[in-house]
């Protein structure tokens, strides 16, 4: 009988310290991913970003009435701002976050179909390389790549939700 109640109490405290370490480790987690998430959202800005898809990392940002999508990708460096124009298309411009000689353009080795050298441009505060794009249709199911000169990107945007820019667009045609 003695051993029984000394097998349960030991049990018993198994159970606990597994139920303690447990909820320590899932509160620990949710922590550290809280602070990395506050740390993808400050990623080379100084503006208020917020998630408008966690799990994509997709943040929005409103400016002058018209919302702005951002992704980062602090493993490359750079982070990728996408708007839609009032026909529905889609621009976007990547900033790689590297010291430069502020409003400098540099001209790359890469180049558009007619020959032209893609160029990169060093923003006002000299940390960060600016490349814009415009596509001329609404469609946003396609993969964005680029390689300038080393300065490389990759984003597919198969899966981003447009809706809310899309939306805006509508009820700026109303006005």
């Amino acid at each position: 009988m003695k051993f029984i109640r000394t097998l349960l109490k030991v049990t018993l405290v198994i159970i606990l310290i597994s139920i303690l370490s447990g909820v320590s480790y899932y509160f620990y987690n949710e922590n550290e991913q809280r602070k990395k998430d506050e740390i993808e959202l400050s990623y080379a800005t100084d503006k208020d970003w917020v998630w408008h898809d966690i799990y994509e990392r997709i943040q929005i940002r409103e400016v002058d009435g018209k919302s702005i999508l951002r992704k980062v990708n602090m493993n490359k460096g750079y982070v990728i701002h996408v708007y839609k124009n009032k026909d529905y298309s889609l621009s976007a411009f990547a900033l790689f976050v590297t010291s430069c000689n502020a409003n400098k353009e540099i001209e790359t080795s890469a180049k558009f179909s007619d020959g032209t050298p893609k160029k990169l441009k060093c923003n006002e505060k000299g940390d960060g390389l600016l490349y814009s794009v415009k596509w001329n249709n609404s469609d946003t199911d396609f993969t964005w790549e680029e390689n300038l000169g080393g300065f490389s990107l990759r984003e597919n945007f198969t899966y981003w939700d447009f809706s809310k820019l899309d939306q805006e667009v509508t009820l700026a045609k109303a006005e």
